[in-house]
């Protein structure tokens, strides 16, 4: 079972997929289509090194893009955030991507600041973001998408 939690709040999704492109660079881009409820949210990011078969993604190292993930996080809040992995002296997501039934596992949990202007949550402590997906492996297209 995939799902976000974000605080004290979890989100269950129903369906992840994963498609990957320049994969022939050292570094490829990939996209992470996440269905929750019928809505679909968009995560994005790099993949290093840009992998040619399903299986050279196990171990490969993920940055992901963090406008994507304020974008897929504020979805699910129903209200606008802009977080800081790390805190805001690093605000960066990365991680090693991990085998998973489906074909790959995006698993991460990491204390996040984020901006108070935008009263996003009722309290001004940092939350505790984890990212627990299972993707299926859509495509590895060698340059740019179809």
């Amino acid at each position: 079972m995939s799902r976000i939690r974000i605080g004290h709040d979890t989100w269950t999704l129903d369906r992840a997929s994963l498609a990957a492109y320049h994969c022939h660079a050292p570094e490829a881009d990939w996209n992470l289509a996440l269905d929750h409820a019928g809505q679909m949210l968009w995560l994005a990011g790099t993949v290093t090194p840009g992998p040619r078969a399903p299986a050279e993604l196990v171990g490969a190292e993920v940055t992901v893009d963090l406008r994507s993930l304020d974008e897929v996080v504020g979805a699910l809040l129903g209200r606008a955030v802009t977080l800081y992995p790390g805190g805001q002296d690093i605000c960066a997501l990365g991680f090693t991507l991990a085998s998973s039934p489906a074909g790959v596992r995006l698993a991460v949990t990491v204390t996040c600041d984020w901006d108070r202007a935008l009263a996003t949550f009722p309290h001004d402590e940092p939350v505790v973001l984890e990212l627990d997906i299972d993707a299926g492996v859509e495509a590895l297209h060698p340059g740019n998408l179809p």
